[in-house]
């Protein structure tokens, strides 16, 4: 059985994958190859949960995989289209399907390549420039650097709606920079400019680091980077790359955005059980009492937050009309809430 795969490279049957211990199970299912203007091999395989590799050839030069975890049946023509056209094409292209959360979907996808090299890039996330990858790759040899990332703005074609909460939602886009900047994720707000929507790590510090929590909900990307600080806060900076930006959507209705927020909230919270020096704000619950009073508070304020919104990811009092700022930091209030209990 094939896949209705959007794919920019020509599609070719083959009979079955080379290595089929590399599935799970060792399931060997019919794939689909698709071939690079390269002509790396890379196998869509539709009945597993993620793509699988045929073996590649020894390569003189550091090898990247792209690794691509996809809620979706498929991957946009558009988020394919865009890596084909890098002046830096990769080596191997992982596409996860159907594993969750996406943490584990990442540590599966880089358990089936074998590149040096680990590009993580989302579903729906559009490489916006050529030289994108080569910038990252570039970028990522500076000592000291062990990982580098690329800001995110809204698409072209983003309506209004979209534009409305990327003004008003701390986190939602990172603005494109013009020089290499670091951006750590250390106390006391633990956050950085770039996210797992597009970076780029060497597989020996993705491998020091320990790899991805694959049992964190949501904020998987930002307990890895802290991770990744403490492993060694010396050599282990992270760095958003002058000139790079992938095209990524916000959300697109209220329900989305409550939805996403309230997952957000979810994921903290499991952050925190795990990691009490992640608390801020009074959130780390002793009783349930705590909890009651912690969402009647955050309840009370909404009010206010509309017009002098803050936030964690971006420390600063802002004095306007944010609506759509209040709404999803209480989601993150109630989500939080839930995943304390749920934890």
């Amino acid at each position: 059985m094939t896949t209705n795969y959007e794919s920019p490279w020509p599609l070719m049957p083959v009979p079955a994958l080379v290595n089929a211990s590399r599935l799970p199970n060792g399931t060997n299912a019919p794939a689909t190859v698709i071939a690079t203007p390269r002509h790396q091999r890379i196998v869509d395989n539709p009945s597993s949960s993620s793509a699988n590799l045929f073996e590649y050839p020894a390569m003189p030069y550091a090898r990247i995989a792209a690794i691509i975890p996809c809620i979706s049946a498929t991957v946009p023509a558009t988020v394919l289209a865009a890596i084909r056209n890098q002046t830096r094409q990769v080596d191997e292209l992982i596409v996860v399907h159907g594993v969750s959360p996406n943490g584990r979907a990442r540590n599966q996808g880089v358990a089936q390549s074998s590149a040096e090299w680990l590009l993580f890039i989302d579903d729906d996330a559009v490489l916006g420039h050529p030289e994108l990858i080569e910038r990252l790759f570039t970028a990522a040899q500076q000592p000291g650097i062990a990982i580098v990332g690329s800001a995110r703005i809204l698409p072209l074609d983003a309506p209004a709606f979209q534009h409305a909460v990327a003004n008003q939602v701390a986190r939602i886009v990172h603005p494109v920079v013009t020089h290499d900047t670091i951006t750590n994720p250390d106390p006391p707000s633990f956050y950085c400019d770039i996210t797992t929507t597009c970076c780029l790590i060497s597989r020996a510090w993705f491998e020091r680091i320990g790899g991805f929590d694959a049992n964190l909900s949501r904020g998987v990307d930002s307990e890895f980077f802290v991770r990744a600080r403490r492993t060694d806060p010396g050599a282990g900076n992270l760095m958003i790359v002058a000139n790079t930006w992938v095209y990524h959507p916000a959300p697109a209705s209220l329900r989305a955005l409550w939805r996403k927020h309230v997952a957000y909230g979810i994921g903290h919270a499991q952050e925190v059980r795990r990691d009490p020096t992640r608390a801020r704000g009074g959130n780390y619950f002793h009783t349930s009492i705590h909890a009651l009073l912690w969402i009647l508070f955050r309840t009370l304020i909404v009010p206010i937050h509309t017009i002098v919104p803050y936030s964690y990811g971006a420390p600063q009092w802002r004095i306007g009309w944010y609506p759509l700022k209040a709404f999803a930091s209480y989601a993150s209030a109630v989500g939080y809430v839930m995943g304390w209990y749920q934890s």
